[in-house]
């Protein structure tokens, strides 16, 4: 169901660029000062339609929304992927659940001809955990950032099929991507469910940086890419056209590293703080051992992995948490009261 509410209380919403923590899933469409809310599994795609074909930007709640097919230049905000703790009351704290966004099925993202590039679409803190989902290309895309986002099962986490440009990956938990041709993958944790391809390996330009690559299988003879300042984990390296630099991988694949310098051979269970190995859980931090962060240093100065570089690895979406959103009608006025939090 479709429910227009005043501009004035939805601003309020908005502009804290919120997540809200609701009984039903929602999804707040903003177009300059004017706002709508949808309501419901089928909000997102509602609000799609409703959308202009640039310059909106979409709130998710928490809960489970529909997938759909994405035609327009918008922006898309949801509350992460993992359930986050967070105290929500200064007087008297308790913890207190913000369930994450979850997408039941894929979003297409089909940006037509005319509306040229660049594209400039962000999307953050949603989560794909169903097999058969992620994002889908159809059409060109030119300038996309996918941030804080999901998908490990099943379907690969990008699927192009057509020319990608000036496409940046940062702090996802992705499982796959195929079509790939001038993609940043940053701070990320990528495993090879779906293994990784390019789409043109004479000419794609996919870099790999501050990330952990896990998985027996995960980049193949048709990827060629620049893996600078990862973990790997493979057991065949990586491909023959690929080139590490500044990279550790485990002691039993140091022999297929493709690699150029500063390459480290070392036991995973011997690298972390926080548990042995390099596999995967929610409440893993993939921190290096103190004593171990100047041995493996990056070429930029900062440890290897997705704790070094810009951007290291935090799952919590930039949006503040908005909660305790009250409407309530004084005479002729609509007054509006909420707490805005950093989470």
């Amino acid at each position: 169901m479709k429910k227009t509410i005043f501009t004035l209380a939805m601003l309020c919403c908005t502009i804290m660029g919120n997540a809200q923590v609701t009984d039903e899933q929602s999804a707040i469409l903003q177009v300059g000062d004017n706002a709508q809310i949808f309501y419901g599994t089928n909000a997102l795609v509602e609000a799609l339609e409703a959308a202009p074909d640039r310059g909106a930007t979409i709130t998710l709640s928490s809960g489970t929304f529909a997938g759909g097919t994405m035609t327009k230049c918008v922006n898309i905000y949801g509350a992460g992927w993992v359930e986050q703790k967070v105290a929500r009351n200064n007087d008297n704290p308790s913890d207190n659940s913000i369930l994450p966004t979850i997408i039941s099925s894929r979003i297409t993202i089909s940006i037509p001809e005319e509306l040229t590039a660049p594209h400039n679409i962000h999307i953050e803190g949603i989560g794909f955990p169903n097999g058969n989902t992620g994002f889908a290309f159809d059409k060109a895309i030119d300038g996309l950032e996918i941030m804080k986002c999901m998908n490990h099962t099943g379907y690969p986490a990008l699927a192009f099929s057509a020319e990608n440009k000036n496409v940046v990956v940062t702090q996802c938990h992705f499982a796959g991507a195929t079509g790939l041709d001038d993609v940043l993958f940053q701070n990320c944790y990528l495993e090879n469910s779906s293994t990784y391809h390019c789409r043109d390996i004479n000419t794609s330009n996919v870099v790999i940086n501050h990330c952990i690559i896990s998985g027996w299988y995960s980049f193949g003879n048709d990827t060629k890419a620049l893996f600078t300042n990862c973990m790997i984990y493979s057991g065949y390296g990586i491909s023959p056209a690929s080139t590490a630099r500044n990279c550790t991988f485990g002691v039993s694949s140091i022999s297929n590293v493709g690699s150029e310098d500063n390459i480290f051979g070392v036991d995973y269970n011997l690298v972390f703080e926080d548990a042995t190995g390099i596999g995967y859980n929610d409440a893993r931090t993939f921190k290096i051992k103190d004593e171990l962060v100047n041995t493996y240093m990056g070429g930029d100065g900062t440890q290897i992995g997705i704790n070094g570089g810009n951007y290291p690895w935090n799952k919590m979406p930039h949006t503040p948490l908005v909660t305790d959103l009250k409407l309530a009608i004084d005479g002729t006025n609509l007054k509006v009261t909420y707490n805005a939090e950093t989470r």
